[in-house]
Parts: structure tokens; sequence; C-alpha cells
């Protein structure tokens, strides 16, 4: 059986079969397209053993007690995964959403655990480390995905092996390094929505010692949506794309004990946002009752939610000229020192610079209700208010690998530091509707929020050993201690002006004078500080009862950091709540069987996970006025199970099967809100909100592919056919929808809420073909077709039909195809 290093940067050989591997793989399995062997005479141990870094050194992916699924750099390149958010259309159990419509603002979620915001101030369950460096916040991260070495998703608490400490998991993204022979590649791709894309990289060793690679994109496509309303944004596209990137890495080889990777890289994206489109409203429900009142007379909103329910998904109405823009600045500089034969010591830093801005429709009407604020006097605004946020985060993590006799071990010390800032210019909750009837009191609630400046330290000290006590058993141990200081010093305000509303005229803020008397909007400023500790430890017992076969249980603990609400208005809001914890019980399976007629691969995950102190950023409406609060509100248990088969029948095919259940639901999960009742006065309810489910958490998800090389002869080059599928189940986009009728809603308005909640399941089917060493070249040829049945289907959004009275959801890319020719030298 050969290995196949994730962690070669030299340029593959172009052998017979080697892109037909195409190996979804989950619960620990490999997803590498150099999976098939090709020198077994007796046709047997035609999968390859794939070697991964998953516990911070080299190891075959089948041995280690940890679920991971692994991709190479010729995996993501087949599959046309060229963003973070393709990810979650290959592996089961990982899905990545965004924050309502943006698409720069991805969430990542596994095996259930999905935080239901991406703010500055808090962590992500499942971070992403780009070249051994975490990237937090998350804004900009999904436009990394070029020139890569490999991906690796680790499923599980992480901190034994890891600077950030995390509760779900962990995206590891390892870019190409320099290689010693001078070689690239460029590769120009033309496809349907006027895509244009260029990509490539070079290898410039100046000698032995010092060797540096170059790797470059640039990307613009048009817009997916088109707006189809009625105003002088009409025909204008939507969600279009222009992004580039550079990346320069210089590695040192100061000695054969003594080297030093410098990774810098630039990523820019500027785009029409992503426009939402709506799907219900509810003019009984919180500030539905307004929103009724200026924006829906003679039925003008329903109108416009039925157009949208009954027409194309990528052809809406809007009247902002929504954008987004990111701009990153990275670098990570890798020193590694082999003390001696059983001692490395490694020492890895980290910079990133972020500036995001946008300025999103979050309606998805051509009215001024939610999101950027319009134009007062006119349908359409040119400059919306935007959203600002900028970062600086610096990181250092040091650590001591050692081996010796039957013991593997890492000691490790990381320093993180995060300062940030969110400015919103201007935003609307209600706008001014210049088409309104004249005997309407005039509306405008304008909001800025969340604007603040946050202040992120994280300190860690963490160690794991593996010991081996026979060619049969082993175990794993490893230790954490976290600790954490949190400051976030908040201005956000609403205010306005409205007959109606007359609570308007003054800020939210909760900041008074001496008298009591609330002090104007500018005064809204309050700075909160909390500290958090928490240790956190792994254990896992490995049993090998031959070769190709591995079984282990284990244990691990995660924690997240508490912190405080940057959307935070007053004392309740800016109260800090604590850190969320996680214990997770797991066994696995992974095992090779040599069959008379190919190989196999089987490998199971099963898994509890036991989920406490969760941190809900809830939506209210306090005193008229809309605002959110973060507080740790339920305990939740999760299981699950991940299965996978990969099945090589000869060195011409082969066939992949995966398949995840996640059963999410919420154990413990008291909530007090405010009802009203048959006289329209308001009363407090307190309800059992235990076994709501989790919201964009579907429960069952499927992957497949299947990879065929035809026999042709060698002069002409090699080429194969893939096709791939992903089909997940329905979930909800409301955890609290079983509660709705307890709110004192119309039958109508009930039914209307709860047409929203249900998010259908979906499947999407990718075609590839490729057509490698073209009559004995090095050009490479390629077409594709992804979503080829043009699914519509939805991946996030934002349910606030309970608070706000509306609903909008984000939908996936259309059916889009290309071709694309690379030449390699």
């Amino acid at each position: 059986m050969k290995k196949l290093s994730m962690y070669q940067s030299e340029r593959p050989s172009h052998k017979p079969m080697q892109l037909a591997s195409l190996a979804l793989a989950v619960a620990s399995v490999n997803y590498l397209p150099n999976a098939v062997a090709q020198d077994n005479d007796l046709g047997f141990g035609l999968l390859e053993e794939i070697v991964v870094t998953a516990r911070r050194r080299e190891e075959s992916l089948q041995d280690i007690p940890v679920a991971v699924t692994a991709m190479d750099s010729e995996a993501l390149r087949s599959q046309n995964i060229g963003e973070l958010s393709d990810l979650g259309n290959h592996v089961p159990s990982l899905r990545i959403s965004n924050a309502g419509a943006s698409t720069n603002d991805p969430i990542i979620s596994l095996r259930g655990q999905r935080p239901n915001t991406a703010e500055l101030n808090q962590d992500p369950a499942v971070p992403m480390y780009f070249a051994d460096v975490v990237m937090s916040p998350s804004q900009g991260t999904n436009l990394a995905m070029y020139d890569l070495q490999s991906v690796q998703v680790l499923k599980g608490p992480q901190g034994t092996l890891f600077g950030r400490n995390s509760t779900g998991g962990a995206v590891l993204v390892q870019p190409k390094a320099p290689g010693v022979v001078m070689g690239g590649y460029i590769e120009a791709e033309l496809g349907d929505y006027d895509l244009q894309h260029i990509e490539g990289a070079v290898d410039l060793p100046v000698n032995d010692v010092l060797q540096f690679r170059l790797a470059g994109r640039k990307l613009e496509r048009d817009g997916y949506q088109k707006n189809v309303a009625d105003n002088a944004l009409h025909g204008e596209d939507y969600w279009n794309e222009d992004s580039e990137g550079l990346r320069l890495s210089t590695n040192l080889e100061l000695s054969d004990r003594l080297s030093n990777l410098l990774v810098l890289a630039y990523d820019k994206n500027e785009m029409l946002s992503r426009v939402p489109v709506p799907s219900a409203f509810n003019a009984e429900a919180g500030l539905g009752a307004a929103v009724n009142t200026f924006f829906n007379y003679a039925g003008q909103l329903d109108q416009a939610i039925d157009r949208a329910n009954a027409r194309d998904k990528f052809k809406v109405e809007t009247d902002v000229l929504s954008h987004e823009s990111v701009e990153n600045h990275f670098a990570a500089n890798t020193t590694t020192f082999d003390l001696n034969e059983n001692l490395t010591l490694k020492n890895i830093f980290g910079y990133r610079k972020l500036k995001f801005e946008s300025a999103i429709d979050a309606d998805g009407t051509a009215m001024p209700i939610f999101g950027a604020a319009t134009s007062h006097t006119e349908s359409v605004t040119y400059n919306p208010g935007t959203l600002t946020k900028e970062s600086e985060q610096y990181s250092n993590e040091l650590q001591l690998l050692g081996s010796y006799d039957r013991i593997d071990w890492i000691v490790g010390a990381y320093w993180y530091e995060m300062e940030a800032t969110s400015r919103d210019e201007l935003s609307q909750i209600l706008g001014l509707n210049p088409e309104a009837p004249a005997a309407l009191p005039a509306v405008w609630i304008p909001q800025q929020s969340p604007n603040g400046d946050v202040n992120n330290k994280a300190l860690g000290l963490f160690a794991e050993g593996t010991y081996t006590f026979n060619g049969t058993w082993s175990a794993t141990l490893g230790l954490r201690q976290s600790w954490d200081e949190r400051s976030v010093t908040a201005r956000n305000f609403t205010t306005g002006s409205a007959d109606m509303f007359p609570s308007f005229l003054l800020p939210v803020c909760g900041v008074t004078d001496a008298d009591g008397n609330p002090l104007p909007a500018d005064a809204c400023k309050r700075t909160v500080t909390e500290d958090y500790a928490s240790p956190t430890w792994r254990a896992s017992v490995n049993y090998t009862p031959r070769d190709g076969m591995l079984m282990y249980g284990s244990v691990a603990t995660g924690y997240r950091s508490g912190g405080i609400d940057l959307r935070g208005t007053d004392n309740a809001s800016l109260t800090p709540y604590d850190e969320e914890t996680v214990i997770t019980y797991e066994f696995g399976h992974k095992a090779d069987w040599e069959l008379p007629f190919g190989s196999l691969r089987t490998n199971l995950a099963v898994y509890l996970q036991q989920y406490s102190d969760i941190q809900k950023t809830e939506q209210a409406i306090v005193d008229g006025s809309f605002g959110t609060q973060t507080a740790n509100a339920a305990e939740a248990e999760i299981k699950g199970f991940e299965f996978d088969v990969t099945f090589a029948p000869s060195a011409d095919l082969l066939i992949n099967l995966a398949y995840s259940y996640v059963d999410a639901g919420y154990e413990k999960w008291d909530k007090t809100v405010t009802a009203q009742d048959a006289f329209g006065d308001d009363y407090l309810l307190t309800y059992d909100n235990t076994d709501a489910e989790f919201t964009y958490i579907p429960k069952q998800s499927l992957t497949g592919s299947m990879v065929y090389t035809l026999p042709v002869d060698a002069s002409l080059g090699e080429i194969s056919v893939m096709t791939s599928v992903y089909w997940q189940d329905d979930m909800v986009s409301h955890a609290e929808s079983h509660l709705f009728d307890q709110l004192g809603w119309s039958e109508e308005a009930l039914k209307s809420a709860m047409s929203t909640v249900d998010v259908d399941s979906y499947a999407l089917w990718n075609l590839r073909l490729d057509w490698r060493n073209v009559m004995g070249s090095n050009f490479d040829l390629a077409a594709y077709v992804n979503n080829a049945t043009d699914e519509e289907y939805i991946v996030g959004g934002l349910n606030v039909i309970d608070k706000l009275g509306f609903a909008a959801d984000a939908y996936g890319a259309p059916r889009t195809y290309g071709a694309s020719l690379r030449y390699q030298f």
C-alpha cells in the first residue's frame, strides 16, 4: 500500500487513474483524487494510504483516533471548490451558511454546532486555520481557497493540540509551500454569467537554502440575481463577484535542523450583495403592526411577497444598490528547529488585518423597510448607509513535539489578541415611504447597531500524548487551560420620529444623567469587561486488532469563551454571558478490506454531545424598539453518526458513498416573552422551549461520487468523467415555531408564520470531464456543470417573523457551467 502525503509541493505526476479517486470521505476517511494505487498485480490494495497532520505531525489518516475529512489540491480543483462555502456541498455534517444574506460573512457549523450570529466579539464554534493561524473573525475567510496543498476538517472539540479552543471542530487550510524545483502552473477558466477566472503559481528556488512560491488569482463574474422592480435599479445584476488574491511564500532552510516558512497574503472582494428573498409577513407580531401601517396599505407588501414566492428565486425586487467589500492582509511565520532526533521546537506567529463593509437590503423588497438606510425623498438610493467592521489580530503559538520509546507527545503555549471596531453609519428598522398616503404620520426609525469597539485576549497552555502499550493497544490523553478577557465598548442607539411611537424620540441606550433623564443619542456609550477561564481535556483508548483496522473510544470537552453583546444598549443586553461548554463521547471504527473484486474502505463514527450554557443571541422588542440580547439560554444534546464506504473495484473506477445523521435538540430552555391578551394588553409569558430544533441543521445528509477513467491509449493523455451528488434533509429556520400558537396570533397570521419555518430538502448534482496531459502535452482541459438540475435551495436567511413580522431566505447558487485550460511547467 503506497503512501500519499498531502504535503508534497512538487508537481504531481500524471499516472493513469490519478484523477479517478475523488473519494468523498466523511468521518475519518480520505477525500483525495490520488487515492488509487497502481502497482498491485493481484488487483488488491487499490486504496492508497493518506498521510495527514491532524495531530500536528505526519500520520496515516486511518491510524489516528480522530474523525477527519481530508482533501488535497487535486480533489479541491476537480470538485470545483473555489470558495469556503463550496465545502458544505461535499462534506456531510459540515454546513457553510451565512449571516443573513452576506456572502463574505460565513458561519461554519459541524455536527449540529452552529452559532446564530457572526459578530466580532464571539468566537466561532468551528474556527478556520490558514497556514496554522486562526482566522477570526470569519469575514473574508471564503477568499483563501486557491493554490492549496490540503483542507482538513477535524470533528469534535479541539484544544489540546491547537492554539485556539473550540467546541465543534476546526477547518485546517494549508497553502502550497515552495518547491525545490522551478515549476508551476497557469489556469484560465471561462463560464456562464460571464465568468472570467485566471489563476497561477510558480516555484522560484534560489538554491537549496532559499525557495520562493508566488501565487495569485483574479475572478470576475456577473450577478446571479437580477432586479425586476419597477424603479431606477431595474435590470441591475446582484450577487456578482470581483475578487483578487496574491500570496508569497518563502522557505528558508538554514540547516538540516532549522527552517523557516513565511506566508504573506492579500485578498480582496467587491460585489453587489446577494438580495434575500422575502417569504412571509406577520402583521400581528412585534413591529409587524408598524410595518403593516406604513408599508402594507392596499396590500402592497403582501403582493410583493406573493410575487417573490411565485417567481424564479434569482429574480428579485430591491430599492438598494446593496454592496459588500472585504479586504484581508495576512502573515504567518513558522520556524521549526529539530533539537535532536526526538525533539522538535516549532513557533507559529500570525497576523491578520481585516476591513469588511456591507450595505444590505434586509427585507428584499422595493420598499425601504429593513436594512441599509435609503433616501427619504426617493424610493431608490445609490449610497446607502454602510456597516464597517475592521479588526487587527496578532497570535503566537509555541510547540514542543517529542517522541520517546512508546510515547509521542506535544506541549504548547498560545497567545492571541484582537482589536476591532464596528461602525454602522446608518441602517433602518422602518424607513420613510414617499408613496404612503399623506394622512399617515411620518415614520423613520434609524439605527446604529452593532456600533462599538472590541478587544479580545486569549492565553492557553495545552498538552497531549499517546502511549503505545503494544502493537494492539494505545491510549491518548490531552489537557488544556484557557484564559480569555473580553472588553466591549458599545455605542448603539435607535432613535427617530413618529407620531404613533413617541418613545422613538429618545435613545434606547439606557444612559441617563444624575436625575435619571435620558441623555442624547451621542452619549450612548458604555464599556464592559469580563474575564473567563476553563480547563478542558481529551482522552481516548485505541485498539488495532490487525493492520488496516482501528477502533477507538474517546471523551473530549470543549469551551467557547463568554463575552458581551456588541449590539447591547442597556443594563440587560450588556450583561456579560458565560462560557459555553460541551462534552463529546465518540466511538470510531476505521478499516481497509482487501476483497477478491477490489478494495474497500469503511469508516464509522458515532457520537453524543452534551451541550451546556449555549450562547443564544435573541431578537427582542423593548419599548417599541428592535434590539438583540445574548445570554446563556439553554442546554442541548446532539447525537448522531457518520458512515462512509469507498470502493475501488479496479484501477479505473472509484465509488464513494457517505451518510451523516445529526439529531440536535434543546434539552432545557426556559424563556420569558411579551405577549398580548384579547384586549391588546401586554403580559409576560414564560414557557418551556425543551425539544426545540436547531436552526439550519438538517438531520440527514448524503454525498456520493463515481469517477471512471476511460480506457484510451496513453499517448492521448488521461480522460476521466466524474459525477457527484449532495443531498440533505429538510431543516427549520426558526427554533421556537412550536410555540407560535401561544402568542395570540390569528389563524391567518399563524399559518403565514408557519409557512416560513420548514426548509425543504434538496439534492445537488455536479458533473465534470477532465482530460489530463492532452495528447502527451503539459496541458489539461476540463469542463464542468455544478447544480446540473438548477435546484433552488435555501442555505440561510433571516427569520424574525415573531419580532419584526418578517422572514426572508438566502438561496444557494444556480446551475453554472464552465471550462478551463491549465498549463503545468
